[in-house]
């Protein structure tokens, strides 16, 4: 990642630097490291405020959807007017945090993470901080951390309970050593079990700490194993780090299947949401303009430089630039399917 390094402001940090573990060294690591944060939920948002008042560097914000008033309740960064506009969620972040350190090398990326775009979304950071909602981008990204030598912190948060665990390539298991990809869909969701704001705050948290660790201690940073949280009851669970499987197909074997593109959806229900995002089938740009003018007269639309909002037949279309669309108002992924192809065919 590129980008301006922030401007010194000793006062800004100095709570900061007297921390032993930091110190001015520790300070100007930071100061020059490069995270991602993919997924700008409720962990995405904590994470993002967190490395950005410590001074990082360069931060990347990725994410894919619009800011709604449901999300208002969990997720940090955005105010009423965010979801009011419908605006990008990794605009109003990056909104945000400049308004909190004006100065600091940030960027935002309105995409979908996907095996065609993670060189570009994911390169040249120090850390990547997983902030989604799904285990078919986490398996990408564990998949893109192993091929580049990159180390990335999981997290998820449902209901009251929340886990993270450290993956450092060649260290620690990875995703797939610890979660079989048929596994996660047994799992309740945040659609069926809930969420408490709080819970996700504490996992987004351990989370950034564990980033700005690295990037002070580098190689030299031991690890702590996964953790699970419990935060109605006050309850938390810590194990040891585990070392990499010797049957696993990732991190032992190399087989990279979610980073080459052999295992994926084409589209997919949201978590917590009536709405399902579908993929345009040959991964190509949609010209808003061109869909604007096909949508005429059939919908009521609101279009920004990076988003298109249509509303029509008792549904919305959030149509994006890199191809996507998000259906809002049903969960049938044939459903959204057929609304995308109906209207947007060729557009």
């Amino acid at each position: 990642m590129s980008g301006p390094s922030p401007r010194k402001a000793p006062s800004r940090y100095q709570r900061q630097i007297a921390l032993s573990q930091i110190g001015e060294g520790g300070q100007r690591s930071i100061e020059s490291g490069s995270v991602v944060v993919v997924g700008l939920g409720a962990l995405g948002c904590v994470q993002a405020s967190y490395l950005a008042r410590a001074g990082v560097g360069r931060l990347r914000l990725v994410d894919r959807d619009v800011v709604e008033e449901g999300n208002l309740q969990r997720q940090v960064l955005f105010d009423q007017s965010d979801a009011q506009d419908g605006r990008p969620k990794a605009e109003a972040a990056l909104r945000h945090l400049r308004s909190i350190h004006p100065d600091l090398g940030i960027e935002c990326r309105v995409a979908h993470l996907e095996p065609g775009n993670a060189r570009e979304l994911l390169g040249g950071s120090d850390v990547i901080l997983d902030g989604t909602d799904n285990f078919e981008t986490r398996f990408l990204i564990n998949d893109f951390s192993l091929a580049h030598q990159i180390p990335w912190i999981y997290g998820a948060c449902v209901g009251s309970v929340g886990s993270a665990a450290p993956v450092v390539p060649g260290r620690t298991a990875c995703l797939r050593c610890l979660v079989a990809p048929q596994s996660p869909g047994i799992d309740p969701s945040c659609e069926s079990a809930g969420i408490l704001g709080p819970a996700a705050g504490i996992i987004g948290s351990f989370q950034a700490a564990a980033a700005i660790r690295i990037l002070v201690e580098g190689e030299a940073w031991k690890p702590w194993g996964p953790l699970r949280i419990e935060a109605w009851e006050g309850q938390a669970t810590s194990l040891a780090p585990s070392r990499p499987d010797p049957a696993c197909p990732a991190c032992r074997q190399r087989k990279f299947e979610f980073l080459e593109g052999k295992s994926g959806a084409a589209q997919e229900a949201l978590c917590g949401r009536n709405a399902v995002q579908v993929l345009p089938r040959h991964r190509a740009p949609r010209d808003l303009e061109q869909a604007e003018r096909a949508l005429t007269g059939l919908a009521e639309m609101r279009r920004s430089p990076q988003l298109l909002r249509a509303s029509l037949a008792g549904y919305t279309l959030s149509i994006f630039p890199d191809g996507r669309v998000i259906v809002f108002g049903t969960s049938d992924p044939l459903r959204a399917r057929t609304l995308v192809d109906r209207y947007l065919a060729g557009f």
